[in-house]
């Protein structure tokens, strides 16, 4: 039985042959049409090597196709983006507009302008540093952040800490070349440096802390910081460690200060849990 989907016929339009499939075009008034749209897909006829010829042009169809196709590729190119940048998978869906409703609104409009400004910001080096105290936010909000600059660029982007990049470093031993390993990290378009600290203040880890940072900072790439310790902290010198003040020199270079405010969301959320807990004990 003959395939109806490869039925061919030709038409003569302006004294050039056409070829379209009756299945989805039809003809009228000397052109072909979209059977479903109703556009006309005949284009203007061209001499081509002393004879005429017709290419089809697009119809609505074929664009709205077009559209879909590409929207397709792009959500694909965005999760695969999602999938190499963050520290855990449900971070991946961390929105604005899921925020809690106890964030801070002003830092929300504030982060959501750096966002719109991205291009800017990214020409210019200007990152953030997001600080506040422990469980109010901070890691939430950038992830919004990055997954708002990804889902709106498709620029590659990483989140970390430094505690996994000390770890790496050091678990890579000899196979591990630090320089392409600090080289990667400088190549993302946007570096999150998750929950900055300095707990592990060896002469080693500050020294690859330093080359992180000041790495990205000679790049002109754009660095994000969240920390738990106060912006005066950053200002100040640190008499008793160089390597120290250097890190925190840099970072304020680098960065606009943002401080978030609000509860503890963990201690709320373990007291709720506890009131819940009495209350089926209670009853």
């Amino acid at each position: 039985m003959e395939n109806q989907e490869e039925i061919i016929v030709n038409a003569v339009i302006q004294g050039a042959k056409f070829s379209y499939n009756p299945k989805t075009g039809y003809e009228k008034d000397g052109h072909i049409y979209c059977k479903t749209c109703n556009c006309q897909v005949d284009g203007t006829p061209v001499e081509l090597s002393g004879r005429k010829r017709i290419f089809r042009k697009s119809c609505q169809c074929d664009e709205e196709r077009k559209r879909i196709q590409e929207e397709r590729e792009r959500q694909e190119k965005i999760a695969e983006i999602k999938k190499r940048c963050f520290i855990e998978r449900n971070q991946e869906n961390y929105t604005f507009g899921n925020a809690d409703e106890s964030t801070d609104k002003e830092l929300l409009k504030k982060v959501k302008k750096y966002v719109e400004q991205f291009e800017k910001m990214k020409e210019e080096n200007i990152g953030l540093i997001i600080y506040g105290g422990v469980e109010t936010g901070k890691t939430y909000i950038t992830c919004s952040i990055v997954n708002a600059i990804i889902e709106k660029y498709l620029y590659e982007c990483k989140v970390m800490n430094f505690s996994q990049i000390l770890n790496e470093l050091q678990n890579g031993g000899f196979n591990l070349n630090r320089n392409e390993y600090i080289d990667s990290l400088t190549r993302k378009t946007l570096l999150v440096i998750d929950d900055f600290g300095i707990e592990r203040d060896t002469e080693y880890a500050l020294e690859q802390i330093y080359n992180v940072i000041n790495a990205r900072y000679q790049k002109q790439k754009p660095t994000i910081i969240t920390t738990n310790l106060d912006y005066k902290d950053l200002e100040k010198e640190v008499p008793y460690n160089l390597m120290l003040s250097r890190i925190y020199s840099r970072i304020i270079e680098m960065g606009v200060p943002l401080k978030i405010t609000g509860k503890d969301r963990r201690k709320e959320k373990r007291k709720l849990k506890i009131e819940q807990a009495k209350h089926l004990i209670d009853g």
